[in-house]
């Protein structure tokens, strides 16, 4: 269907008649993998001309990468080294298919320069770059790399193979294409990532000058290509002149879709239009009908046609061979709720909040100020404080609104607002934006997600469709990890700053409100400071005990604790004082167990305050456990992995075994003195 429903555009036509362009750059979806094809079928079909496709594995490229190491602060020597062995892989593969013609290898059979190099290309068994991998490293150094760089044409002998090599074609009467896709497996954007696809660049555009023997076409997607052009200083000099973008209007979409439709519906009518209307009805019909699909697009071949198979499949679930506005609404409606699961399922594990916060956009505005964003965000988590999830309401209490937007960045849910394109870009590779989010930034939700999240559009405009920059993956990549990760250092970094005694009680206890809870997100709810304030036994920090886990199963069934006490002293040494007045709340929904945070080093109980642990304990059945603010510390890092959510249950269960089963049933350490004889 690819090849048979191809249709021959102006940017086709241009490449085959032209060779003034030779970078091809388009956004997903635009067709770029149908032209590769295509193009490798035309000239294949002309005896005179050779053609060589390079389609590198990912797993090439990351090995490819490793050979650049020496390299990684510098883009401008990743990109002259990899310009050179690019351009040596290319004459290399140039030279080896016609070694390997029968009707071409005599013209290099008595040339010892090129069967030297040839017979040491030809050692290494793999692809291009693994070959080429294997050579560089020979000469390529972490010592020197600046004069490892320099020395590297002359050791590649270079200019002699390049010279042999377009002699050869001249002598054989042949003309060479080299077709470059799939550059993106294993891309990433850092000085060395675009340092190769800029050396790619140039290589294949010196090639392309140096001879009208040689054709390479190098096949870049959108984002790698703004990439470059963002970061090469010599773009605008060296390559914006070479490339060709593609671009697709509602015309030459609807002879896209009508080709397919003639193939599948076995329709022998000629007009595009004619062929449009046989098969749709009523507010689908005429050139308005089409383009009322196209609004659910972003003008992309690809996401047209996954639209309309959709919308084709529910008209004959309905028995129906014509398609109406029902069976497009339903099909994008369909759509957009995958996309928007899919994106759930595919970063549950790093992100465990993305339903919930996503969610919070539900019934809303597509477009929104960074400010109007973070109060939608922080008023829907506020309410649903009562959810189960305790490894979702746990990240959202770390990051806070903020870092929850600024990881529905990293994974492509939003884009912002580029003043200087007048440009939505949506992020592409997990990163957080360039630079921090003001309240007064433009947003906007990806619109593959609007109907799914019912938002008050569901359409684009064509012009609107044009201002997306949307070349993201969903991959299993985000921001989310190392905004935790920084998030939860803040708040460690914290406690150290806070002065020990009364000069630092009050700001001791905002910190470990905040801090439990992060840790016990979900388990318990309410938490908050002084709920007795004015009366006479003063708690410090209550929260509901949900049961939610089997650590607080087991506290409220066995101690009957509903409300849960954290007494903070911010101080260490606990003595008899602190354990009577904690031992005073525990009646009613306080149950028979509290919690003291103290300022200790560690959870250890020994001395003056293990006898009263075992005094409390035995006079008025009542359990006090000690828990250091360091201890919470060392909860908080159980959070950096969130697939290790039930860590911190284990270590309360843990912790209350060892005062159940060892503390309290140790001797006492007080000596009494021995009595008067």
């Amino acid at each position: 269907m690819l090849s048979d429903a191809f249709v021959a555009t102006a940017d086709f036509r241009s490449l085959i008649e032209s060779d003034d362009r030779t970078i091809v750059v388009g956004r997903r979806g635009t067709g770029k993998s149908a032209l590769y094809i295509e193009l490798q079928k035309h000239w294949k079909k002309d005896k005179k001309v050779i053609v060589i496709c390079f389609s590198p594995e990912d797993t090439e490229i990351i090995g490819f990468r490793s050979l650049l190491r020496p390299f990684s602060e510098s883009f401008n020597l990743s990109r002259a080294v990899t310009k050179l062995l690019w351009k040596y892989t290319m004459l290399m593969e140039m030279a080896n298919y016609v070694l390997s013609n029968y009707k071409l290898s005599s013209l290099i059979e008595r040339d010892s320069l090129l069967n030297s190099h040839l017979t040491r290309w030809n050692e290494t068994k793999g692809g291009y770059l693994t070959k080429s991998r294997n050579i560089a490293r020979l000469f390529l150094t972490s010592i020197y790399p600046e004069e490892a760089v320099g020395d590297l044409p002359g050791n590649l002998e270079l200019s002699q193979v390049e010279e042999k090599v377009l002699g050869l074609f001249d002598k054989a009467d042949r003309r060479v294409v080299v077709l470059m896709d799939r550059l993106d497996e294993g891309y990433e954007s850092d000085a060395v990532g675009i340092g190769m696809i800029a050396g790619l660049t140039y290589a294949a555009i010196e090639l392309n000058k140096r001879s009208h023997l040689i054709r390479p076409i190098v096949f870049l997607r959108d984002n790698i290509y703004r990439t470059l052009a963002k970061e090469d200083p010599d773009y605008s000099r060296n390559i914006e002149g070479q490339v060709i973008r593609l671009h697709w209007d509602w015309a030459q979409l609807l002879t896209l879709v009508t080709a397919r439709m003639k193939l599948s519906f076995k329709i022998t009518v000629e007009k595009d239009q004619k062929v449009w209307d046989r098969v749709t009805a009523g507010e689908l019909q005429g050139r308005d009908g089409f383009k009322k699909c196209l609004q659910f697009t972003l003008y992309r071949p690809r996401d047209l046609l996954s639209l309309l198979n959709e919308t084709f499949f529910c008209a004959a679930r309905h028995s129906r061979e014509t398609a109406i506005i029902q069976d497009l609404d339903r099909a994008a409606q369909s759509i957009s709720v995958a996309r928007l699961e899919d994106l759930w399922k595919e970063y549950s594990k790093i992100f465990p909040s993305i339903q919930l916060v996503t969610s919070s956009f539900k019934d809303g505005e597509p477009e929104l100020l960074v400010g109007s964003a973070i109060q939608v965000i922080q008023h829907h988590v506020e309410t649903t404080e009562d959810t189960s999830n305790h490894e979702s309401l746990a990240e959202t209490r770390i990051l806070q609104a903020s870092g929850l937007l600024q990881s529905l960045y990293s994974v492509g849910f939003i884009g912002i607002h580029d003043s200087s394109t007048s440009a939505f870009s949506f992020c592409h590779d997990g990163r957080t934006p360039d630079k921090g989010f003001e309240n007064r930034d433009k947003i906007l939700i990806h619109p593959c997600y609007w109907l799914g999240l019912n938002l008050s559009r569901n359409a684009l405009a064509p012009e609107e469709a044009e201002e997306i920059n949307d070349e993201y993956d969903i991959v299993v990549q985000s921001a989310t990890p190392e905004i935790r990760k920084v998030k939860i250092g803040q708040t460690v970094s914290q406690l150290d700053k806070i002065p020990l005694g009364r000069d630092g009680a009050r700001e001791f206890e905002h910190w470990c409100l905040d801090t439990l809870r992060i840790i016990f997100a979900s388990h318990l709810v309410n938490l908050e400071l002084a709920p007795n304030g004015q009366a006479v036994q003063r708690r410090d920090i209550v929260g509901t005990n949900r049961s939610g886990s089997d650590f607080w199963k087991r506290v409220h069934e066995d101690y009957k604790v509903r409300q849960v006490v954290f007494d903070s002293k911010n101080y260490s040494g606990l003595g008899p004082e602190e354990y009577r007045q904690l031992q005073s709340y525990l009646t009613g929904q306080y149950g028979k167990l509290g919690f003291i945070i103290t300022r200790d080093e560690d959870e250890h109980m020994t001395g003056v305050e293990l006898d009263w642990v075992r005094e409390m304990h035995k006079s008025h059945s009542v359990l006090i456990i000690k828990l250091p603010a360091r201890y919470l510390c060392k909860l908080l890092q159980k959070l950096r992995n969130p697939e290790k959510h039930d860590a911190i249950d284990r270590l309360m269960f843990s912790l209350l075994d060892n005062y159940e089963r060892n503390y309290l049933q140790l001797k006492t350490t007080y000596t009494r003195r021995p009595k008067r004889k």
